[in-house]
């Protein structure tokens, strides 16, 4: 683990810290907010006089041993699968859960709560992952509803169909016999003549 010490002075220096930034960044709209070593011959920035923009320097450093770590001392590791947390050490490293989408997301984070391993960017993870399960269980029940109706609707039309195909068939099969019953009266009549 860390030193206690070296935590605390990186958190006091970050807190005495400036934002640095270009010179008339706050003057003008288009400059962008960010840091850009002033160049001018006669700019008084670049000269540091007393009344202007402090600039970035080594004393807003923070110590080596500590850099790049949490506030709580530990080393962040992005996860974006399972096979990330292969190797991982929970008394030195933190999991950081990656841009993944939510199924891959509860895998990691039911890994991570199942071997006890610290999360950094999910303060609550067994109450996410409920959360988020629920979501799904709704999602479903609503998609099998819609799929349920569409069912119903097209077993509907095709009994209306049928229905509408025997009476077609039932006309079609009164209008032979009657074609046909004229056709042998024809006929008998032709042989008549």
């Amino acid at each position: 683990m860390v030193d206690a010490r070296l935590l605390e002075q990186r958190n006091k220096t970050k807190g005495k810290k400036p934002r640095f930034l270009r010179q008339d960044a706050n003057r003008t709209k288009s400059l962008e907010k960010k840091w850009i070593k002033p160049k001018g011959m006669h700019s008084k920035m670049r000269i540091k006089l007393r009344s202007r923009r402090v600039w970035p320097s080594s004393g807003y450093c923070s110590p080596n041993k500590v850099k790049g770590l949490t506030r709580k001392g530990f080393q962040p590791v992005l996860v974006n699968n399972l096979k990330d947390l292969v190797g991982f050490d929970s008394k030195t490293q933190v999991v950081i859960v990656g841009h993944v989408g939510l199924k891959n997301k509860i895998q990691i984070l039911k890994k991570c709560v199942e071997n006890n391993y610290p999360i950094d960017n999910v303060k609550v993870p067994q109450e996410f992952i409920t959360n988020v399960e629920s979501k799904f269980a709704e999602k479903k029940k609503v998609k099998k509803e819609k799929e349920d109706k569409k069912k119903k609707s097209k077993e509907e039309l095709n009994k209306k169909i049928t229905k509408e195909e025997k009476k077609e068939e039932k006309k079609e099969g009164q209008e032979e016999t009657k074609k046909g019953e004229k056709s042998e009266k024809i006929k008998v009549l032709e042989k008549k003549q």
